[in-house]
């Protein structure tokens, strides 16, 4: 450790530096004296000179790239304890700041923006380098042509918004450009990521989408949301930020299901959100939707959006809803694959990922476009289901893993730019005025607060459907479903609100097929000497979320409504949060064919039939009156065969055997038990899917069609319970999306709570009767505000 007298030293020279005037002492020379008491730092604390006779592969990484030196070197008289968590949105007021918080030293601060900028910058040329336009080691021989594509490879435009009326006066100009974004809503960015930095907040990336987005065909940790997490998590870890980027795409699906819950199912605390489903939802209605429920988030984010369609709707946005908006482009100028020996010559992320017109073949080749392995073989485990070779999803519209690696660039440098502003400022500020840095600079309420303000009273498309509530486009949605991916699976899945049937069971999920990690897919590793940005700053992975449990063991409010035993969970197993610590276990099955994809996507419900009995779900804070449910009506034996069936209900049909608890032949009384264990235990493949139900299976039907007559669809908001008949139930369907079909169970703009006997919470049953075992009631999302 250094002796008192130099951290003096050091804390006198800063604190001189710091309270001088502009004039009297200009900013390089301040950071020239950084410099110095930096290098001193450096050279007292860190590891002996690299010996070259036994160099490392790391420290050869090192002494190319440079390293991150910042170190505290006051640690031990730091207060214990998070004095921001007692702040809305950590908002510490400057002057509450204990007298040795970091955020009040100057050595400290002074010496962390040094290395913070060094190390944003290290990040940033080591992508270029990645893609053959570094300051060493180009592949364009002419300067100003090198420097020319530099400039614009990842560029995203700042757009003066509040001046423009027209999208298209400045999209034209921006072809094969990154995107752009208005300027005020950089700011909003460079204030959100100030934020987080000064708080020890975290810092979330999420993103909706479609197959595409998914990654499908690839590797859940290829595709460019999880991307961009593996560059920047490490990088914001050291500036002692948690960074997470979740992937919440769905195959053949747009995003009208997520949006409606986006606060549970995309992380309320989601700082950047992406919307990518312009191939699949080309209304403005699906955007606006996605937009305003995720600016009702709690942190408002910044929205990237991917629509390519006429109007100008992002500058819309940002007059009405005060968005912090842009929107995605691509470049399309990379150095062009010419043929197989050529592409030897070029960097490893732009072989093939732009061919000549006489060589396109190559970039639509799969060997050339994929790197997946669906196996790793190993000692200690042996799938039941043999592995595929490869992943699957290898549709001729879906981006290889090069493609999903360039758009994640784009929006990594997009962040990059706006942290190397927001040191910047931080750093010439603190210069002239002290620290800790003036509050205006990095406190977000009134930010969020102005934003959420605007959207709950401004017009837009939304507003212009007649199918859901309007309230629906003003209003943030509680949600619960079985979809996967969704943040915070284990809070957020519709068997988290459902109550135990009366002997305590509650719905599972079936138990992983192995435990542990997996072991480390070659195929995922970069061949030697390429060039590694997550290694240059310095890539480990981060810790889980940890997750609490709710008591769900109330009684009914009426005697009448007992949970059912029967309610099947036809969900994946594992933690499916769409993050990357998700694709170690998420669909760790028994069935699955392709153990190491990582993919979360899947569409699951809770399903009941007429032996199901009631489901009974506890909704929490009911304040807006609003209530809606996500059925698949579909789930129909005529439909679709042996998928529509309850694995739990097997036999009840069967004359004699017509009861809620089930009796099979009389023998065994505890048959349905057994049953629901085995299903628990194995797969959902144990139901036999070779058996001929060609008798039954009518793949044209519609449910008008295929729904029983007798069909009744019971449900009992408090105790008071309605019956929709067949004819009742199909017109109140809002089929608004392909296969996303919403219900509305309660829509009460007078509703009033202070007379329940639980405040707030409501108790919401449902249940099917008349149908017997052919009709299921797919329950995938619940909706409450």
């Amino acid at each position: 450790s250094l002796p008192l007298s130099f951290h003096s030293l050091t804390h006198s020279l800063t604190q001189t530096i710091s309270t001088s005037h502009p004039i009297m002492l200009s900013r390089h020379l301040t950071l020239a004296c950084i410099a110095i008491v930096s290098t001193y730092v450096a050279a007292a604390t860190t590891e002996r000179s690299l010996d070259h006779r036994f160099i490392s592969e790391e420290d050869a990484l090192t002494e190319k790239w440079g390293k991150w030196k910042f170190y505290d070197g006051s640690e031990e008289v730091r207060p214990a304890g998070d004095y921001c968590a007692a702040y809305p949105n950590r908002d510490i007021p400057g002057d509450d700041f204990p007298a040795e918080a970091w955020q009040q030293d100057a050595v400290y601060v002074n010496h962390f923006l040094h290395e913070a900028l060094q190390l944003v910058e290290r990040a940033k040329e080591a992508i270029y380098t990645e893609y053959g336009v570094g300051k060493e080691g180009s592949i364009i021989e002419d300067e100003a042509e090198r420097k020319k594509i530099r400039k614009d490879m990842f560029h995203v435009e700042i757009i003066d918004c509040d001046n423009e009326t027209d999208e298209k006066t400045f999209l034209d100009k921006m072809v094969g450009m990154g995107g752009w974004i208005c300027k005020n809503s950089f700011h909003g960015l460079v204030k959100r990521l100030t934020h987080a930095i000064m708080t020890n907040d975290s810092f979330n990336v999420a993103m909706g989408g479609h197959s595409a987005a998914a990654g499908h065909g690839n590797h859940l940790v290829q595709s460019y949301t999880i991307q961009i997490g593996a560059v920047l998590a490490p990088l914001f870890e050291k500036l002692g930020v948690k960074f997470t980027a979740r992937n919440v795409g769905y195959g053949g699906l747009g995003t009208g299901q997520t949006a409606l819950g986006a606060r549970d199912i995309l992380g309320p605390e989601t700082d950047f959100l992406i919307w990518d489903s312009g191939m699949t939802e080309r209304d403005i209605f699906s955007l606006d939707l996605f937009v305003r429920h995720g600016l009702l988030m709690d942190r408002a984010p910044v929205i990237i959006s991917d629509y390519h369609h006429k109007g100008s709707y992002h500058l819309h946005a940002h007059k009405h809803y005060h968005a912090d908006i842009g929107r995605r482009g691509r470049f399309t100028l990379f150095p062009e694959t010419t043929s197989d020996e050529q592409a030897e010559s070029l960097p490893w992320a732009l072989q093939y990922l732009q061919c000549s017109l006489d060589f396109n073949s190559a970039c639509r080749d799969p060997y050339n476009k994929y790197r997946t392995q669906c196996w790793v073989e190993r000692d200690d485990v042996t799938p039941v289901t043999k592995q595929q070779t490869v992943v699957g999803g290898r549709a001729s519209w879906h981006p290889g893993f090069r493609s999903h690696q360039a758009d994640a660039r784009t929006y990594t440098m997009i962040i990059l730019s706006a942290l190397d502003i927001a040191l910047s400022e931080w750093s010439d500020v603190t210069i002239t005025e002290g620290h800790p840095l003036r509050d205006e600079y990095w406190h977000v309420t009134d930010h969020y607060k102005r934003i959420h303000d605007a959207v709950k009273d401004a017009p837009g498309p939304c507003l212009d459907q007649d199918f859901l509530p309007k309230r629906v486009c003003n209003v943030a949605l509680n949600a619960r479903t079985e979809f996967t991916p969704r943040a915070n699976p284990d809070q957020t899945s519709i068997r988290s609100i459902a109550r135990p049937d009366p002997d305590g069971k509650k719905m599972e999920l079936q138990k992983l097929a192995y435990e542990g990690k997996n072991v480390p897919n070659p195929i995922l590793q970069l061949p030697d000497g390429k060039i590694d940005v997550k290694s240059i700053v310095s890539n480990r992975k981060l810790s889980e979320f940890q997750y609490s449990e709710q008591d769900l063991n109330r009684k009914s409010v009426s005697s009448d409504i007992v949970p059912g035993s029967y309610w099947y969970a036809n969900g994946w197993n594992g933690f499916c949060d769409g993050t990357v610590d998700s694709s170690d276990t998420c669909r760790r099955e028994d069935s699955n064919p392709c153990l190491l994809s990582g993919h979360n996507d899947n569409r699951s419900g809770v399903m009941g039939d007429e032996y199901s009995g009631w489901l009974v779900l506890d909704l929490k804070d009911v304040k807006e009156g609003l209530i809606m449910l996500k059925i698949h009506t579909w789930k129909n034996a005529k439909i679709v065969g042996n998928q529509a069936y309850n694995p739990l209900t097997e036999g009840m049909d069967v004359d004699g055997n017509r009861n809620l608890r089930g009796n099979i032949g009389g023998e065994n009384s505890s048959y349905h038990r057994e049953l629901h264990e085995k299903l628990v235990d194995t797969s959902y493949s144990y139901i036999d899917k070779d058996t001929q139900d060609a008798d039954i299976r009518e793949l044209k039907a519609t449910i008008e069609e295929a729904m029983p007559e007798s069909f009744k669809f019971d449900f009992a908001i408090n105790g008071k319970v309605t019956t929709w008949d067949k004819e009742k139930f199909l017109s109140e369907n809002k089929h608004f999306q392909r296969v996303v079909e919403v219900f509305v169970l309660l829509d009460d703009d007078n509703w009033d709570s202070s007379d329940l006997k639980n405040g707030n919470d409501v108790e919401l049953a449902l249940r099917v009767r008349g149908t017997g075992r052919i009709q299921t009631l797919d329950v995938t999302h619940v909706y409450w505000a």
